[in-house]
């Protein structure tokens, strides 16, 4: 059995080089091998993009990187919730005092949380949050929880405009698309 590997590979290599030349040249290589990996998942999120967030069955690419931001600003947001729920005058700035303050009004594990999260954004480990230390928490939560990979593929939505009018539509994925579908 062992010999006959290379030779499925050989023969393994032109289909999948036949199905790498019908995605698009400008795809960067990640991108085109999670599509070929999955097809289905990659023209399902291309649905999701273009009926979220596009319009008239159509998205373009600055709409697609205003949903990238859309996300991270999400992250952003969900990173800062809980020190905007304990700023009590409103000064942007959390002093230990406040902190405690909706500490003791939260759960256990929702206590822990909060002073873990008070840990990772007091830099100079001064017990007040400030805005440039909270700032620095918030995109470090970016970075934590938007991942490269899939924001690449949101990108690749865009690869697939080939009548070049800054426009992709689910008709233009479909018919790049579709012989993928065939061979799964």
């Amino acid at each position: 059995m062992r010999a006959h590997f290379p030779l499925l590979l050989l023969l393994a290599a032109p289909a999948a080089a036949q199905e790498a030349a019908i995605l698009p040249a400008a795809l960067p290589a990640e991108a085109a091998e999670a599509i070929l990996a999955r097809p289905d998942r990659f023209a399902d999120l291309a649905a999701d993009l273009i009926h979220g967030h596009g319009q008239d069955g159509a998205i373009t690419r600055e709409a697609i990187e205003t949903t990238i931001a859309l996300d991270r600003a999400f992250f952003r947001t969900r990173a800062l919730r809980a020190f905007h729920e304990s700023d009590l005058d409103g000064d942007g700035t959390l002093a230990p005092p406040e902190l405690a303050a909706r500490a003791a009004t939260l759960s256990a594990p929702a206590r822990a949380r909060l002073m873990r999260q008070r840990d990772a954004a007091d830099a100079d480990a001064d017990g007040t949050l400030a805005p440039p230390e909270l700032r620095a928490f918030a995109e470090a939560e970016v970075a934590r929880a938007s991942r490269p990979q899939d924001e690449a593929l949101l990108r690749a939505v865009a690869s697939f405009d080939s009548d070049a009018d800054g426009r992709t539509t689910l008709a233009e994925l479909s018919r790049a698309l579709g012989p993928l579908a065939a061979n799964d």
